[in-house]
């Protein structure tokens, strides 16, 4: 396919106008606010300043630093192209320009206005899944006011032959190239009014003149990129999938494994798939009716998001202003509550087990670090620890206190095999109170309440002249904490599509049917629990280190129910979802509910009028009410949570689908029946 091609080309025809200013308009505007009401426009001036002014001390003249500034602007810019370029192509066209509008307000221009507002990444996120859940639920009531339908699924599915591919790319190449070029325009007015008023020196017009030229250029083949990635969901000619047949009941197989096997197109077979499974697969079809939900898109914003979380450390005091210890403090805690949620997930999400006594495996895994890693050890064996020595066994201890946990998780487990449901809760919560008391009376080991202090941090090698500061810098456990997350993340994801997996979604679904398929009930539970226990001591070893002492009073069993929140809130079985929940509940259980009274105590805060009129009024007094009121609003309004798993969303919404038929065996029919009769002949 030709990349090139006459800027006659570039015009958009009249069948892909409307998509074009749909989407433009629904980029452009988020782009602006980062980059005019934000601070996107202050960061690349501020590069450019550092760079070509070293003299000035106001600038930062850090060249590492600045690269890295540089890295996140070129990569969430070129993004935003090839993500213009490929909502264009993917787009079917039938969803309502205003509809589209309102969905990327909501989902994005909002959060960005309340990050100006409230100067915090996780408040301006939490507040924005509020309203972002308001918006769903007004919008679903007035469609069913409006006696909206949505279209069937695969409506608009069609085979895409040669021509129609390079269309697409045609028309994402359109897509890129105005998109880049509008906003070259827009921020060259912007700039010259900055010139004009002597906020932008003389050297950074070079600059700008450089952007307006290079910026369509460059808009052109990210759009191309754009397509080329829309390309990969397209349903092709000659694809197809083979299906085995087995006494005439088709079974989907892989392509060119079974001698028995028909070959069927890709079209066949999602339209042979149920209403849910259609659905499911549709979207992420091109072209599609919800491109922003689709595999291509995800992608891109994935990229986007582990650019900005692997270069935080860099960007908060730039996009947030003072204060950067605290806020990367807090981060490195929300990464032990992400590892809970994990870890909680195998054992509620996949194997549908509840346990309330969670908070026990992560009370074990800080004191096996706590006992080992401070001058505990001396107490306890006689042995002088050297702190620069004993550090080292940071590493190896992770491990070990992880297979510790995963022990104890075992004798949890083995006793309550044979309860369910409500009477394994119970058992679970005693057995989450039970834990912390004896480390608490445990006075000649734990020392009792008074916890223990001077926690070793960890060690690591120094390469030349430069050495990672533990003691008094959050950055390094940011990073260790975002590695950590990312091998845990890896090993839920090879667990859930493990043979070991799948028979823990069988127990969960039907313990009945799972055991009489041949699933050894007793040892696949025992594994759930021990894998569950496992990430609490991986998160207890790095909450011990990084906090540097323990005291019994930092563990209760009301952290079980928040550890457990986060799971059903984010999705039961969903491993984004229970990242996405933990994050939410992080945010607003500990941090906006948190900080309403220093709010309140504003004068100018629009929440000072309530403890001027209500005498002895605080919000801490009512914190729990509040975030019970929001968990029920959640469940009633999103019970298969933010981030559901397929087979979740299909189980609590399946009534919707009233294009599903279920088919009727004889065991449907009356006895003594004719059909009942047919069906069953007694010899």
């Amino acid at each position: 396919m030709a990349v090139s091609e006459s800027p006659r080309r570039l015009l958009p025809t009249p069948e892909t106008r409307a998509l074009l200013i749909k989407w433009i308009i629904a980029l452009l505007v988020p782009s602006c606010v980062f980059t005019f009401v934000w601070i996107g426009e202050q960061i690349v001036n501020q590069i450019w300043l550092g760079i070509l002014y070293p003299q000035n001390q106001l600038y930062d003249h850090d060249l590492w630093s600045l690269f890295l500034q540089s890295v996140f602007m070129l990569i969430i810019y070129l993004s935003t192209i090839v993500l213009a370029g490929y909502l264009v192509a993917a787009d079917s066209g039938r969803r309502n320009m205003i509809e589209i509008w309102c969905d990327v307000l909501f989902a994005v221009v909002v959060p960005l206005v309340l990050l100006t507002i409230t100067t915090d990444l996780l408040i301006s996120l939490g507040l924005g899944a509020v309203i972002w859940g308001i918006y769903l639920f007004v919008r679903n009531r007035v469609r069913r006011a409006m006696h909206y339908t949505p279209p069937p699924p695969l409506e608009s599915l069609h085979v895409m032959d040669e021509q129609g591919r390079t269309v697409l790319v045609r028309v994402a190449r359109q897509a890129g190239f105005w998109f880049a070029t509008i906003f070259a325009v827009i921020s060259l007015v912007a700039d010259l009014i900055f010139y004009a008023s002597g906020a932008l020196p003389d050297l950074l017009m070079i600059w700008v003149v450089a952007r307006t030229i290079l910026l369509p250029v460059a808009g052109y083949f990210l759009g191309h990129l754009g397509g080329i990635i829309a390309l990969r969901y397209v349903v092709k000619p000659d694809e197809g999938v083979e299906e085995k047949q087995n006494n005439g009941q088709a079974e989907n197989g892989r392509q060119g494994w079974r001698s028995n096997a028909r070959k069927v197109s890709r079209e066949q077979q999602l339209h042979s798939l149920s209403a849910s499974r259609a659905k499911e697969e549709a979207k992420d079809v091109v072209p599609n009716d919800r491109p922003l939900q689709s595999r291509g898109a995800t992608r891109i914003y994935m990229l986007m998001l582990m650019v900005f979380v692997v270069l935080y450390p860099i960007l908060d005091p730039i996009l947030f202003g003072s204060g950067s210890k605290g806020r990367i403090t807090s981060y490195g805690d929300l990464g032990f509550y992400v590892i809970l949620a994990l870890g909680l997930n195998i054992v509620v999400g996949f194997a549908g087990l509840l346990d309330l006594g969670y908070v026990a495996f992560f009370v074990i895994g800080t004191y096996s670090w706590s006992l080992v890693g401070s001058t505990q050890f001396y107490k306890l064996t006689g042995i002088i620890a050297n702190p620069s020595t004993f550090s080292w066994f940071f590493w190896p201890m992770i491990i070990i206190a992880a297979l510790i946990t995963a022990l104890w998780g075992i004798l949890l487990g083995a006793p309550t095999l044979r309860l369910r449901g409500d009477y394994l809760a119970i058992v679970t919560l005693g057995f989450g109170e039970i834990i912390p008391i004896v480390f608490t009376q445990m006075d000649k080991y734990t020392n009792g309440t008074d916890g223990i202090a001077g926690v070793y941090p960890p060690a690591t090698p120094c390469i030349g002249s430069f050495c990672i500061n533990w003691s008094n810098s959050p950055t390094p456990y940011y990073y260790l904490i975002l590695i950590i997350i990312g091998a845990c993340i890896f090993a839920n994801v090879r667990l859930r599509d493990s043979k070991l997996g799948r028979a823990w979604i069988a127990i969960r679904e039907d313990e009945i049917a799972a055991s009489s398929s041949g699933i050894n009930l007793v040892n696949t539970k025992l594994f759930a629990f021990a894998a569950g226990a496992f990430f609490a001591g991986i998160a207890g070893v790095y909450h011990a280190a990084k906090l540097g002492t323990v005291t019994p009073s930092d563990f209760n069993s009301s952290d079980s129910i928040i550890y457990l929140a986060m799971v059903v809130i984010g999705g039961l079985g969903s491993i984004p979802g229970v990242l996405v929940g933990a994050v939410v509940v992080y945010a607003i259980n500990l941090l906006i509910l948190n900080q309403l009274d220093t709010y309140a105590a504003d004068p100018n805060n629009f929440l000072h009028f309530l403890p001027q009129h209500l005498s002895n009024f605080s919000f801490d007094n009512i914190r729990n009410l509040l975030f019970g009121i929001i968990l029920i609003s959640i469940m009633i309004f999103r019970p298969e949570g933010l981030i559901p798993s397929a087979r979740r969303r299909r189980e609590l919404h399946h009534t919707e689908n009233e294009d599903e038929k279920l088919e009727e065996s004889s065991l449907d029919q009356p006895p003594g029946t004719p059909e009942f009769e047919a069906e069953m002949p007694v010899d």
